[in-house]
């Protein structure tokens, strides 16, 4: 068994109940002294105690050092504990970081806190030395540790990283994640991604080439980089029963692709097989005709690491971003820090808001008797728009003093701006206030604007009034009514019914579209719904297209469970009738059957994009096992299966969410 084996092997054996026990045992030691948190830089002073006191373990199999110790929550420790809490969810600017180091971000700080000249800077250029000197120092205590188990590779590119940047493709490794295992469990939070990886990667793997390594070498070394990703976690759930930690359950995002995708982009597609494990996700932006060779690589490796791979249509959504106003540069530039939620890369972090779609349409339906279809979307649109203005300004008025000191221990550091304005992220320093607007349903609220016209408008079976009596009724009585509403044809099939989603997603776009806000902010909407469709659901009425209260409504971007009936290429016309080339996020879950051929897969994604799809991802099912695993969990260690912008183990899911898997429809 070789040492990717052995690393693999390991997160399988490892506690989904342990917490990072030396952290939490220093941050409850450190809550118990009476200190001044008010103090502008107590936050960067307990976060150097904890690296200066955590242990610098290695595993001897470690391609790349750097472990955070484990163990289960002990009594009169709090676990996690929120005395450092960041806001996560956002991409560093490894660029930069990789080129100049921790001292040249130092360096240019203090540069612009001298240029700005006010206290504000002058603070924020001290405590980005606190928190340098205390990264320095760890990694340094790291490099001799590292030394003393004879990796002096990894021992002589901390020395190298822990001042200056990088130099080589190993040591840019080395650097990242050392960052970024700061970042997730020392400071803590969730998603921090790596942006995009093949781009500022590249030149360290060039120059590799260029100095003697071969392509298998480097491939191998990237896929023991990956594997870090699955220390993190474990096997944990994000929403179910996830390890005692702040990164719970993070997902770790690989961006690859767009306009110039290189030879490096194949290698981490090549890295991503090799290991084959929930994580990294590797997120494809994909331009087909940017580079044919990556465009079939990309199907190859989709074929192989099914669940922990999917696709966006890069074009697709940097020409919405640029009719949004944001500069061609920037919109060339964006990636995805988590699930299917977007950013403009290092510019912003995370903010993101699930509207309630759903339960506006039973309010908007209840709200008046209406004569017409378009009646109901322009009562609608307004309630929908009023909703998500209240929402957005909330969010961005709403600001805990504290947290906002607290999160700049570490984050603001790594985000050029806000080192060019000597300002944390919450206090100024972003470029963008990027805010992801979710809208889910939408299949279900366009089958239930179709069966109002059907029955109501078209056929006049009922008044409006009588047929929402029935609805609200949750159709008590009328089973036979219900059952034939239910086997109306649903969106998803290519027929004349597809548009009523699509006009309701033209007119909630067009009510987001006439939001004000400062000229920084961007609202970036898209259909999608994470597992809101089942965890919310409850809360729910019945809708007119037959569903009863408290039953789940459709997925993400998808029909309802079961509605589409005419085959994958009717599902696929159907969604690209959506107004997707207003959306800059979302997703799709197809489901199969079997594996799928790479030449199937990449002709159905591409005529798909051609169409005006805009993103894919794949679940392969096989129902025997998945039935199987929800009896014998304990044979199914390493099952995984892709829920929405990322993937789980199935065995880790809770059962209406294997459930829910198990009810869509396969092709």
């Amino acid at each position: 068994m070789n040492a990717l084996d052995k690393l693999r092997d390991d997160i399988f054996l490892s506690d989904n109940n342990a917490c990072f026990i030396e952290r939490d045992r220093i941050l409850s030691s450190i809550e118990k002294l009476d200190e001044d948190k008010n103090a502008p830089d107590y936050f960067q002073r307990v976060f150097a105690r904890v690296l200066d006191n955590v242990s610098t373990p290695i595993n001897e199999n470690d391609y790349f050092v750097g472990r955070v110790v484990e163990g289960l929550p002990e009594e009169g420790v709090s676990s996690p504990n929120t005395l450092l809490l960041s806001t996560g969810h956002m991409s560093f600017n490894y660029e930069k970081i990789l080129k100049i180091g921790l001292d040249g971000i130092l360096s240019e700080i203090n540069e612009n806190a001298n240029r700005l000249g006010d206290k504000k800077s002058k603070e924020y250029a001290d405590n980005a030395k606190i928190v340098v000197d205390a990264i320095s120092r760890f990694m340094l205590r790291y490099a001799d540790e590292a030394e003393k188990y004879g990796k002096t590779k990894c021992a002589a590119a901390l020395r190298l990283v822990s001042h200056k940047g990088a130099n080589d493709y190993f040591s840019a490794l080395q650097l990242i994640w050392m960052l970024h295992m700061i970042a997730s469990c020392y400071m803590g939070n969730r998603d921090y991604a790596f942006g995009r990886f093949d781009q500022f990667m590249y030149p360290y793997y060039k120059e590799a080439l260029d100095n003697g390594a071969t392509r298998n070498e480097l491939t191998e070394l990237l896929a023991g980089f990956f594997v870090k990703t699955d220390e993190i976690c474990g096997r944990g759930t994000w929403n179910y029963q996830p390890k005692p930690i702040l990164p719970q359950a993070s997902k770790q995002y690989i961006n690859i692709g767009g306009e110039n995708p290189n030879e490096f982009s194949q290698v981490v597609l090549d890295a991503a097989v090799l290991l084959n494990l929930a994580q990294p996700q590797i997120t494809v932006l994909l331009k087909p005709e940017a580079d044919k060779a990556f465009t079939q690589k990309v199907f190859e490796s989709m074929a192989v690491v099914v669940d922990s791979l999917h696709i966006y249509n890069y074009e697709l959504i940097k020409k919405a971003l640029i009719n949004k106003g944001i500069p061609e540069d920037v919109a060339s530039d964006y990636t995805f820090s988590a699930c299917c939620t977007f950013d403009l890369n290092y510019r912003n972090i995370r903010e993101e808001y699930y509207s309630p779609s759903v339960p506006l349409l039973c309010e908007t339906l209840n709200d008046r008797e209406y004569s017409s279809i378009e009646d109901i979307l322009k009562v609608y649109g307004e309630k929908f728009k009023d909703n998500i203005e209240q929402a957005i300004t909330n969010m961005i008025h709403c600001r805990d003093d504290l947290f906002a000191r607290m999160a700049f221990a570490v984050d603001s550091l790594f985000i050029s701006e806000c080192n060019n304005r000597c300002r944390s992220i919450l206090e100024g320093g972003l470029e963008y206030r990027v805010f992801n607007v979710f809208i889910p349903g939408i299949a279900t609220i366009g089958d239930s604007l179709a069966a109002i016209d059907e029955i109501v408008f078209k056929q006049k079976r009922f008044s409006y009034k009588e047929f929402m009596d029935i609805v609200n009724s949750n159709y008590d009585g009328n089973e036979e009514l219900r059952l034939e509403l239910t086997n109306m044809t649903k969106f998803g099939n290519d027929t004349e019914y597809d548009k009523y989603a699509v006009m309701a997603g033209k007119y909630l776009l067009d009510a987001i579209d006439e939001l004000k806000f400062d000229s920084n902010v961007l609202i970036a909407p898209g259909f999608y719904s994470l597992e809101r469709e089942n965890s919310s659901a409850a809360q729910i009425g019945a809708t007119p297209d037959g569903r009863k209260a408290g039953e789940a409504f459709s997925e993400n971007q998808s029909p309802v469970y079961g509605g589409d009936k005419n085959g994958i290429t009717a599902l696929l016309k159907s969604l690209a009738s959506l107004p997707f080339n207003r959306t800059v996020t979302g997703g799709l879950n197809l489901t199969f059957s079997r594996k799928i051929d790479e030449n199937i897969l990449s002709s159905l994604v591409l005529s798909y994009f051609k169409m005006g799809g805009f993103h894919v991802g794949i679940t392969v099912l096989d129902r025997e096992k998945l039935k199987d695993a929800m009896v014998n969990p304990e044979k199914y260690k390493s099952l995984t299966v892709r829920l929405y912008g990322f993937s789980e183990y199935f065995i880790s899911l809770p059962k209406w969410q294997q459930e829910a898997v198990l009810n869509r429809t396969e092709y």
